[in-house]
């Protein structure tokens, strides 16, 4: 990770050098969301065999309960959280406020950082207490207001079935239930975890040579548009970017508008699963966009006051 933060022009290594670190931190960042959508897809899987339980019922339960507990496992530092909830969404199993609640309050590699650095002092713990609070508060909030703002925009008509059939699953191949539901849960986090390698390490490369300083440097050069560009900058789909947020922020570059309005728009692999598994591109672009604003309008909000 410390190749991919400094940038090649620090380093004296070859291409290939930097090849392998960025390659191996894709291996390592999407690894570990496997085992949180494979457990998402497995309860997927179940859920369509069930008698009791339906999409509809889900639904009912997660507009009224649905962003309060997905702003509270956003805050765990485990991107997979992010790409479990937006496969849920995809398959009608929870609605879009609860997505975007753990949406706004992932924050990846934030909360280890904000810790460590509580050895050096460099920060208290009101203020990482603060910080993580405000990001569950707002991810609540703001899931909330995502399901009364975009109600009248996301189709109600996804279900788990349409889902299985367009990724050719074969979810109701006969057998054990328990074992079938595995064999499906499995291709569906092999089909994601390879997609979520690829774009990994893509993202890494370009970070790697880019050089994250530089590209720091770049947006707040702009302190009129700063939290502007850092909501767009958090959109970026790699757990790099709550790392050089969160050390900007400790650096003292950034102010808390600016770490606020760059980490609600860091959806981790949110935004890559939700795109791999929604196909409305439409739906997608909406949501997006209200990722964005949102996340803007409270960095400016928080920029004025504190």
């Amino acid at each position: 990770m410390n190749l991919l933060l400094h940038g090649i022009h620090d380093h004296s290594g070859s291409f290939w050098e930097i090849l392998k670190d960025a390659g191996i931190d894709a291996l390592r960042d999407s690894l570990w969301s496997i085992p949180i959508l494979l457990v998402a897809y497995f309860a997927m899987e179940l859920l369509e065999n069930s008698k009791r339980l339906n999409e509809d019922i889900l639904r009912g339960y997660s507009r009224k309960a649905g962003p309060l507990l997905g702003g509270l496992l956003g805050v765990i530092p485990q991107c997979g959280i992010s790409g479990a909830a937006a496969t849920l969404f995809a398959t009608g199993s929870v609605t879009v406020g609860t997505m975007l609640a753990v949406f706004f309050s992932t924050s990846d590699e934030m909360l280890p950082i904000l810790l460590s650095a509580l050895t050096d002092r460099s920060v208290s713990v009101k203020t990482v207490l603060w910080i993580l609070g405000g990001k569950a508060f707002l991810g609540i909030a703001l899931g909330y207001l995502a399901d009364l703002l975009l109600k009248k925009v996301i189709r109600p008509g996804k279900d788990i079935q349409s889902f299985c059939q367009r990724e050719h699953c074969h979810c109701e191949e006969e057998g054990h239930p328990i074992l079938s539901a595995s064999r499906s849960a499995l291709m569906h986090t092999l089909k994601i975890a390879a997609m979520l390698i690829v774009v990994n390490l893509v993202l890494n490369l370009a970070f790697a040579f880019i050089g994250v300083e530089k590209l720091s440097g770049s947006i707040l050069a702009q302190p009129v548009i700063g939290v502007t560009l850092l909501a767009l900058f958090g959109l970026i789909p790699n757990c790099s970017v709550s790392v050089i947020l969160t050390r900007s922020y400790l650096s003292g570059i950034i102010g808390i508008g600016g770490l606020f309005a760059g980490l609600l728009s860091n959806a981790g692999i949110g935004l890559i699963v939700l795109f791999r598994s929604n196909r409305n591109r439409r739906e997608n672009l909406i949501i997006t966009a209200s990722l964005f604003l949102l996340s803007a309008a409270v960095g400016m909000l928080l920029s004025c006051f504190f």
